[in-house]
């Protein structure tokens, strides 16, 4: 049997060390699902509730309604027009609530424009530019607890085998007993 140089971590712990860096990267991955989420819902809604306040109301046309046939099918969404000075803008919001169109949706609605960011509004039914992001989904949230928790139980795994690896190597060996009760 070969000796190991003085320093020299064992074939075992290269495998620990690599199960927590994947362990971190799954926890750091979860928190940022959870905090960014988190934070894209309370901008949007922040930025609803200026428009709101302050936003030039113009008329959109719905041109196209995509999605929420079934499941599987994506988020129920409408493409709308709108025209905001000289210039025309065209994009993609969820149809009405959580669960989506329950009719064919009306031929126009309301958009609350921002003057200084034409493409930035708020449409009637409570949607935003951004509210079709992937962070607005409500299955963010859970998808990032689940990564976080499973990064933080890998972390926990790797902590606990560390300690006990470290424990167990401090103890004086006992080592094995032959015939008669004599060590070998």
């Amino acid at each position: 049997m070969a000796k190991r140089k003085a320093g020299a971590t064992a074939p075992a712990d290269t495998g620990w060390w690599r199960t927590g860096l994947m362990a971190s990267v799954f926890l750091l991955l979860g928190a940022a699902l959870v905090v960014g989420s988190i934070l894209c819902r309370w901008q949007l809604s922040e930025r609803a509730d200026r428009l709101r306040s302050e936003g030039v109301p113009v008329t959109a046309t719905v041109t196209d309604r995509a999605g929420g046939g079934g499941r599987g099918s994506g988020i129920d969404r409408i493409e709308i027009y709108y025209m905001y000075g000289p210039a025309q803008y065209h994009t993609w919001i969820p149809c009405a609530g959580v669960t989506g169109c329950h009719s064919t949706p009306e031929p126009e609605l309301t958009v609350w424009v921002d003057p200084a960011e034409p493409e930035r509004f708020v449409a009637e039914n409570g949607h935003t530019d951004g509210s079709l992001s992937f962070l607005m989904s409500w299955t963010t949230i859970p998808m990032g607890g689940a990564f976080a928790a499973v990064g933080g139980a890998g972390l926990g795994l790797v902590l606990h085998v560390k300690r006990s690896g470290r424990a167990s190597a401090n103890q004086p060996s006992q080592g094995r007993r032959g015939r008669g009760g004599r060590r070998r």
